[in-house]
This record gives C-alpha cells, sequence and structure tokens, in this order.
C-alpha cells in the first residue's frame, strides 16, 4: 500500500497518470488530484504523501518553487517533465526519479518498480544537487548523488577513481580512499561517467582513466591504479588499453 498525490496543471496528464497508476497497482491509494499547485500544496502540508507525482512547469507555482515550501523532503518525488534530453542528464545526477512526457503505461510501471525497490526518501541534499545542475545544465555537471542505505552522499565526479560491481549493488572508490556502497548497478553509474572518459575496462569494473598509475599486458593485460589494486581487462575491451595509455601520454 502506497498513499500517492498527484499535481499538474493538465487535466489530461492527470488522468493518463490516474488510469495507468490504478491498472498497474490497483493496491495503491491516490489521496488527492490538483491541477492547482497552490492547492496541491496546501494539502501535502496536512496529508504527506509516500510518493508524489509532480509536474514542473506550472502557473502560479512551479514544481521546483512547491518542493521548496515543503523542506525537508520527507516522501518521494517522480517529476513529470517534457524537459529536454540533456537537462534530464540533471535529474541523474542528482538521483532524482523523472518520468518523460508523454507517459506511458511501460514508462510508469518500470518509474515505480524501481521506486518499490529503493523507497529513499529525498533529501534535502539531493533536492539541493538537483537544482543546481538545472541551474547550470549547460556547464558540465562536476557532482553525483550516491544513494547509500542511509540516504545520499555527494561526491565530486573527479575525486571518483574506479567502480566496482557487486551483484545489483556498485562499490566506488575515491581518491581520500573512502569507499561507498550503493544501491545502483554499474551499468547504471556507467551510463552517468562515460561522458567524464570513465572507461568499462571489464564486465565488473568502471575506471577513471586519470588514476591509472601502469598497464601490465600479460595475461590478457590489466592496470595498476592510484589505489593500488590491480584491474583486470576483459579480452573484448583489450583495446582500451592502448586507448588509456594515449590518454595518459596527451596529459603528460
Amino acid at each position: 500500500m502506497a498513499n500517492i498525490i498527484i499535481i499538474d496543471d493538465e487535466d489530461h496528464c492527470i488522468n493518463v497518470l490516474v488510469n495507468l497508476i490504478k491498472k498497474v497497482h490497483a493496491d495503491y491509494n491516490i489521496t488527492g488530484v490538483f491541477t492547482n499547485p497552490l492547492e496541491g500544496l496546501d494539502f501535502i502540508k496536512s496529508n504527506p504523501p509516500d510518493l508524489l507525482f509532480l509536474d514542473i512547469k506550472m502557473p502560479n507555482l512551479n514544481g521546483f518553487a512547491l518542493l521548496d515550501n515543503l523542506l525537508p523532503i520527507d516522501f518521494d518525488v517522480i517529476f513529470t517533465t517534457a524537459y529536454h534530453q540533456y537537462a534530464i542528464k540533471a535529474f541523474q545526477y542528482s538521483a532524482m526519479n523523472y518520468l518523460l512526457k508523454p507517459i506511458t503505461e511501460k514508462n510508469i510501471v518500470k518509474a515505480i518498480s524501481i521506486w518499490e525497490k529503493r523507497r529513499e526518501k529525498t533529501s534535502t541534499q539531493q533536492w539541493e544537487l538537483l537544482q543546481d545542475q538545472l541551474k547550470y545544465q549547460n556547464k558540465e555537471c562536476t557532482k553525483i548523488a550516491l544513494p547509500t542505505g542511509v540516504g545520499y552522499q555527494i561526491v565530486e565526479i573527479q575525486n571518483i577513481v574506479r567502480c566496482q560491481s557487486d551483484s545489483n549493488y556498485t562499490y566506488i572508490f575515491c581518491k581520500d580512499e573512502i569507499k561507498i556502497l550503493i544501491s545502483r548497478t554499474l551499468k547504471e553509474i556507467e551510463e552517468l561517467l562515460l561522458d567524464h572518459g570513465f572507461v568499462r575496462v571489464h564486465q565488473s569494473h568502471l575506471i577513471n582513466p586519470q588514476f591509472v598509475k601502469g598497464i601490465l599486458k600479460q595475461d590478457g593485460g590489466s592496470l595498476i591504479m592510484h589505489d593500488e589494486v590491480e584491474i583486470p581487462v576483459s579480452r573484448q575491451k583489450s583495446k582500451q588499453i592502448n586507448d588509456i595509455l594515449d590518454t595518459m601520454l596527451r596529459f603528460k
């Protein structure tokens, strides 16, 4: 059972959400739907949901301003947005959930499934990171929100040495010897960090080439990282060794 509130200034968007939620999760309780965000804000203050579906661009009060009036946030948020893809990256870096309009049954099933598995309350720090990333969305993102068992830890991407898969979890190793276990797959982390030069050299390993200390070519090849750990390179990824070496030489 989950209590859900929907706020969107377009009636047809609300109808789509209500129908899809009832179809895929008849046990969920939709406690309120609002086209007026001010009314929705007042309702949430006395009737906080487990999950809020929130539009961004609305008259009188946009979705971001609405959440600013509810800090600290003690529920989860899935944004429903028509934002372009370049802005969606900001949501991913801040680990916030979103649905890109037009909303389909497949997308809402996936979004709710992810939420059910994680059920991690939105943190104020996570919300502030999203605002920063959206504000400077034309600049390269420099931080990422890592979901831990007790909340979110914000780290500088440039300080990440390597990431190592552990089933559906991933260990993040940083240059200050901090090790963080997060409830995300290595594939999810790879999708975020590829634009920052990270390389998937093995099924279980994603590395930052700037922290490669050495390259060993025997037995298929391996990399010596900043933390002295030797990382294997899969045969399918062996070409990456030369690419990494080229990158290192360019930065000499």
